[in-house]
């Protein structure tokens, strides 16, 4: 009798094992997939790539302190990341602290309109971020000084003389999901000067060491991913370089500078699906997307020519804006190019 009750027991304690694990495996699946849908921390957003219209209601921002003790927001998982990576430095007798992190884009708004005001437009387009297009709307970028002997160190100049600290600091960003901006002599791509003190969490660790290790800028990460299609953040940048050589192209000096918001790439499934994608046999590397975008027209240039198919000029900025096309990106020999870029597919 205690024999059969024992390898019941064993038997029942094996089920309940298993079903627990498995319940487990599915809840993290689904909070995984949750996540995803939730918004993609590969997100890009620079000078020519717009934060997606959907980023400001679906981040989960969290409280914090910055080094001067004001209040301020960052994204959940970056900010817990953060602390990590400052608990670890601080064992190799290295101190950081929280500067800028999250802005939203009425508060970058109210930056633009308060420099236009004081120093002119002129000198806003060359110094201050477009509203929508400042990678701190992500609440993923993270600016952090120091605090040596407790003295902070904030001025730019002075971080970027203290590379022996930012060594050590940089050494261990991709441990916990960040990788380096703003890299040394790579403003021709990303747009902006060396900011060693320009962190941006990412959400893998994989991915970070590999950006890290190369040596390279997240642009060029985003650029050799072979699963474009299904890695929506890269096929935008392929779709946002080659839409600036195109309008280059076609408008050449009738226009100062563009800036593109990719509302829409689509999935291998989605092409399968729709009837005018699906008769085009699209490649396994081509992408069919949907843009919005802006443009600075040059000084006597015909307004309403730059404005054809759609979008209005905004007098205040002057900028014409919310021009919408559909376009297709067809890749052959590692190069892309823009191909039936119209107004519907």
């Amino acid at each position: 009798m205690f024999k059969k009750n024992k390898n019941f027991l064993i038997i029942f304690s094996i089920v309940l094992v298993l079903f627990f694990t498995t319940s487990c495996n599915k809840e993290e699946k689904g909070m995984k997939e949750t996540l995803n849908e939730k918004y993609d921390y590969l997100v890009l957003v620079n000078k020519y790539s717009k934060l997606p219209d959907d980023w400001e209601s679906n981040v989960e921002l969290v409280s914090a302190k910055d080094a001067w003790g004001e209040n301020i927001k960052i994204e959940k998982k970056t900010y817990e990341n953060y602390k990590k990576l400052k608990k670890a430095l601080e064992k190799d007798g290295v101190t950081i602290e929280l500067d800028s992190v999250y802005r939203s884009i009425k508060e970058q708004q109210k930056l633009w309109d308060d420099w236009t005001v004081e120093k002119g437009i002129d000198y806003v387009k060359k110094y201050v971020a477009v509203p929508g297009f400042s990678e701190h709307h992500t609440g993923l970028a993270v600016d952090i000084c120091l605090r040596k002997d407790g003295k902070l160190i904030y001025e730019n100049d002075d971080m970027i003389a203290d590379r022996e600290t930012f060594a050590k600091i940089h050494a261990k960003l991709a441990d916990y999901g960040f990788i380096l901006r703003y890299l040394e002599n790579r403003d021709d791509i990303t747009g902006y000067a060396y900011e060693p003190w320009h962190l941006r969490y990412i959400g893998d660790s994989k991915i970070a060491k590999k950006i890290m290790d190369k040596d390279i800028t997240f642009e060029e990460y985003l650029e050799s991913v072979e699963n474009v299609k299904e890695t929506p953040s890269s096929a935008k940048y392929h779709v946002e370089k080659a839409l600036q050589k195109h309008f280059v192209k076609v408008y050449g000096d009738k226009i100062i500078d563009v800036k593109f918001n990719v509302t829409k790439v689509y999935s291998s499934k989605e092409e399968k699906e729709t009837e005018v994608l699906k008769s085009m046999n699209l490649g396994k590397k081509d992408i069919a997307f949907e843009v919005t975008y802006q443009l600075l027209p040059a000084e006597n240039v015909n307004i309403i020519e730059l404005m054809i198919p759609n979008g209005e000029f905004d007098q205040k900025s002057g900028w014409i804006i919310d021009v919408s096309r559909v376009g297709v990106l067809k890749y052959s020999n590692g190069n892309y190019s823009i191909k039936d870029f119209g107004t519907g597919f």
